[in-house]
């Protein structure tokens, strides 16, 4: 009997999709993923990761969506708001001993799906999206 997957396209399902394929991206990058939707006081993490060779923690925000919905590229959505608040989740995340001497960086991976399919079209990784604070 043959059953036949419904792709989620709702902003959920794209939501998790990309997720899944940051994921992979940062264990192609060399990084283990420590864990996914991190929440700490300012907010959520969607991956942190550790990066294996140089032992530093990599903060990843995730944006994902299809490429059909508009002009606008999944980096787009990366507003100032977003980097402030990604910079205390930085700093909230400073404050343990151990991310302090290993290092800290906050990286973007945008990822672009075609409406009605399960794999990405594009993911795109940005290392140090975000500096500052």
């Amino acid at each position: 009997m043959w059953r036949l997957w419904r792709i989620d396209d709702s902003a959920r399902g794209i939501w998790r999709r990309g997720e899944r394929a940051a994921a992979w991206r940062m264990r192609r990058a060399g990084c283990g993923v420590i864990a996914r939707n991190l929440r700490l006081g300012p907010g959520e993490i969607d991956l942190l990761c550790r990066h294996r060779r140089t032992g530093c923690y990599v903060l990843v925000e995730v944006k994902a969506r299809i490429v059909s919905d508009g002009p606008w590229r999944p980096e787009d959505q990366l507003t100032a708001a977003k980097r402030r608040k990604l910079l205390q989740l930085a700093r909230t995340l400073r404050r343990e001993e151990r991310v302090r001497r290993a290092g800290l960086r906050i990286d973007l991976v945008a990822v672009e799906f075609e409406r009605g399919k399960r794999r990405p079209v594009a993911v795109r990784h940005y290392e140090d999206a975000v500096t500052g604070g």
